[in-house]
């Protein structure tokens, strides 16, 4: 039976819907059935993107509150569900070194910009991004007499 609800062609509704209507809660069933139907690859590769417009968004906000690399890498190794220390051997640092990152003891360099842009497909500019922005926003709330 084939279903009465225009799917979008391409990556865009392709016409408007309002609220509340008949269409639009028939749009949300087909929405929802659509995610049911994704493997779990798709859902983790859903989640990465997730994690890396968050990024994103945390580099272009100027009013967010301080999130380190760590942070954004920590959710990254909990969705791939890889183990810090794992991780760790496989990057060649040392898992205490990972931890001290993770937890935003210790800044990310750009060799570690360069191994997790690989690894992860990011830019590895917005890695550096994360680590730039947290250090001038400390350095303006140390001393904000002097800037």
């Amino acid at each position: 039976m084939k279903n009465n609800i225009n799917e979008p062609d391409g990556t865009r509704l392709t016409s408007r819907m309002d609220v509340g209507t008949k269409e639009f809660h028939d749009f949300q069933v087909l929405l929802l059935k659509k995610s049911r139907e994704r493997t779990e690859i798709q859902k983790k590769k859903i989640a990465l993107l997730d994690i890396k417009y968050q990024m994103e968004d945390y580099v272009n906000s100027p009013d967010s509150e301080l999130r380190t690399a760590g942070e954004f890498l920590k959710y990254i190794l909990k969705t791939l569900s890889i183990q810090q220390n794992r991780f760790a051997k496989y990057i060649g640092l040392e898992p205490s070194n990972l931890s001290k990152l993770i937890n935003g003891e210790r800044s990310i360099n750009y060799n570690l910009a360069l191994i997790f842009g690989s690894l992860f497909n990011h830019n590895p500019m917005l890695w550096i991004e994360i680590q730039a922005k947290n250090e001038i926003e400390n350095l303006l709330h140390s001393d904000k007499a002097k800037y």
